[in-house]
């Protein structure tokens, strides 16, 4: 959603049709259903899966209303292709012609101030809120943002917006603004060359022209957005063609104008009604299951289209234009800028990335002040000075606000990288090289072997390891299902430890790290998966521990190390390494007995040694996150520095 300034264009015919106000304080009101649902619908996703009581809970209750609220993104493309085709074929009537300076400035003016500073402090925030590697990913995301390309970024990075499981970017709403400002390029130059074709060459008026021009961009976007629905492919919520249509829609009743206030003003209250009901509708009946966007999204399109046809007509438009719903058309734009940031920034630092719902209400309330000062002193002021009004002085302005957001990107990238090296310079520091002919070393490994990759290759590389690294989250030692329970990664070719030895060559050093998996953490399905969470969340007890509705029995550790021993050659030296879970976080399982039953079997083969990771983690009191399972990234450094002395 990019900002827009509320005002419609003027007729072609003045004589023949009513000239309509230039203010529409009803459009200004629609911006308020498209951003509450937005904010309300994006509070609900990060609410903590342990239930609320009380007042508390309907507070949840009523933030799960609108499953549909991302809806309100596709009002806001409406209410934009009504307002900007308005503003250009006016100028275009006026003058015969576009002037792409001064439209660029007043997108400069009005667009980029309040983005480059919530970029900015995103990514300031980033740098201190997230990991390192997590802090890097986000400033490339704000290099793509302020270079208008974040939508094709996200899209080729394979984001699917209904489902990414877990850390989600700060900034990955900015893929609505880049696919405006696309339109924003795209338009003003089909616009100029349809002028100079109606009025220089078939000697036409220029309305009938400029519809024909959006009618050939809308139904090409129209179907390939909705070819890409069909054969499941993610990024046709990103990619600005498969969107330009529902901007397209709104530049049409634009031009179409004259002739839909020619009609009685009843029938146009009328269509104002049904057009809200259905945008109501879809927001409270559309899951981010529903198959999105393609034909799917016309009903939200068409109903957006008879509310602003309305033009001030009737008891939609006379609700629309109260001071409520104007106060939030008018810091719709901020608070669609700021509030996602604060979503994702707050959850991040939580025990367990979500949001109780006094958080998410904190959140709510934060976003909300935060876009009335952007709006008063970010927005505003640029819009207003006297200096900024030359065309030339804007557009530098605009530049020079993209150029600082780039460079500070760079930057941020540049510290992370430097707080990852420093942490990786502790997992290699003092490692001498092994002394072993064959150095070929195979690591089998899980989520935390995932999640510490980096410094355990950095570690593994320092020691001189020819080495192999295979992570798999929720992998156990022996794949197949439990009596009790099935793993995580059930299905998956290569999930046990096992199937991984049975597809490789087995070097002469084998490194198993799995166990965790044993205990089967509770998990229940909160709603369809989103943008915030896959659909299934682990539940806690009152304590704030794990429930556990399944683990192996300890003998079962043990026949796990027979059946990989009787799988790798004798002369093969397999490490073992022990389980270690936060007892705060992790109550009535029984890995200190997996351990013992665990060392027990090593120390049956030769050629197989067991790794006390327990002992090591309570000696040098390592690091661990909330989770009380997956250590912090200065714990990952620790620990690989532990294993590549260990691994001789």
């Amino acid at each position: 959603m990019a900002a827009t300034t509320t005002r419609t264009s003027s007729t072609s015919e003045p004589a023949a049709a009513p000239r309509s106000r230039s203010f529409r304080p009803d459009i200004e009101g629609l911006r308020a259903l498209a951003i509450i649902p937005v904010l309300v619908f994006h509070a609900h996703e990060f609410l903590s899966a342990t239930p609320a009581t009380g007042v508390y809970g309907l507070i949840a209750g009523a933030l799960g209303v609108v499953p549909g609220g991302y809806l309100g993104v596709d009002v806001f493309f409406v209410i934009s292709g009504f307002l900007i085709t308005g503003l250009l074929v006016r100028e275009a009537e006026t003058t015969e012609g576009v002037h792409f300076g001064r439209f660029y400035a007043r997108r400069a003016r009005r667009i980029l101030p309040a983005a480059t500073v919530t970029l900015l402090v995103t990514l300031v925030a980033s740098l201190i809120v997230f990991v390192p590697v997590r802090a890097g990913a986000t400033a490339v995301d704000v290099f793509w943002a302020a270079l208008f390309n974040s939508d094709v970024h996200f899209a080729n990075s394979g984001i699917d917006y209904m489902g990414v499981a877990i850390d989600p970017s700060p900034v990955l709403h900015f893929w609505s603004l880049n696919d405006e400002e696309k339109f924003y390029v795209v338009w003003p130059v089909v616009l100029f060359l349809a002028t100079l074709l109606a009025t220089k060459v078939l000697h036409r008026r220029l309305r009938p022209t400029l519809f024909v021009a959006l009618v050939c961009l809308a139904l090409p976007s129209l179907w390939w957005s909705q070819h890409l629905v069909s054969i499941g492919d993610t990024s046709a919520y990103f990619s600005a063609l498969s969107r330009a249509f529902e901007l397209a829609f709104g530049g049409l009743l634009a031009i179409a104008m004259p002739l839909v206030v020619r009609a009685p003003q009843a029938a146009r209250a009328i269509g104002a009604m049904v057009g809200f009901a259905v945008v109501v509708y879809c927001m409270v009946t559309f899951t981010t299951l529903t198959p999105f966007p393609g034909v799917t999204v016309l009903p939200v399109v068409l109903g957006t289209l008879l509310v602003i046809a309305g033009h001030e007509a009737g008891i939609v438009s006379r609700g629309l234009s109260t001071p409520v719903p104007r106060w939030f058309g008018r810091v719709s734009y901020s608070l669609y800028l700021w509030h996602w940031p604060v979503f994702v920034l707050a959850a991040a630092l939580t025990a367990t990335g979500t949001l109780s719902v006094k958080q998410a209400l904190l959140c709510i309330a934060a976003s909300i002040l935060l876009s009335w000062l952007s709006y008063r002193f970010v927005e505003q002021p640029p819009q207003r000075s006297a200096v900024l009004k030359q065309t030339k002085r804007a557009l530098l302005f605009g530049l020079a606000l993209i150029v600082t957001t780039v460079l500070s990107s760079l930057v941020a990238v540049r510290v992370s990288d430097a707080k990852e090296t420093s942490q990786l310079g502790a997992a290699t520091a003092g490692i001498a090289p092994v002394t072993k002919a064959d150095k070929g070393l195979l690591f089998i490994g899980d989520s935390i072997t995932t999640r510490g990759q980096p410094a355990l290759e950095a570690a593994l590389g320092a020691a001189g390891w020819d080495y192999t690294v295979d992570g798999l989250g929720g992998r156990p030692i022996v794949a197949g299902t439990r009596d009790d329970w099935t793993p995580l990664c059930a299905g998956k070719a290569t999930c046990g430890g096992d199937l991984v030895l049975s597809s490789v060559t087995v070097p002469h050093t084998v490194v198993v790290a799995l166990g965790s998996n044993s205990f089967n953490v509770a998990s229940e399905q909160v709603r369809p998966p989103t943008a915030t969470d896959s659909g299934r969340r682990n539940r806690t007890d009152a304590d704030g521990r794990w429930i556990i509705t399944g683990q192996d029995p300890a003998a079962a550790f043990g026949a796990g190390v027979d059946r990989v021993m009787t799988m790798v050659p004798k002369d093969t030296a397999v490490y073992w390494v022990g389980l270690y879970l936060d007892d705060a976080k992790w109550k009535n399982v029984h890995w200190r007995q997996n351990n013992a039953a665990m060392k027990a079997a090593v120390a049956k083969y030769p050629n197989a040694t067991y790794l006390d990771y327990a002992a090591y983690v309570a000696s040098s009191k390592l690091p661990y996150m909330p989770d009380g399972s997956h250590p912090t990234p200065d714990g990952m450094s620790m620990r690989a520095h532990w294993l590549a002395t260990q691994v001789r």
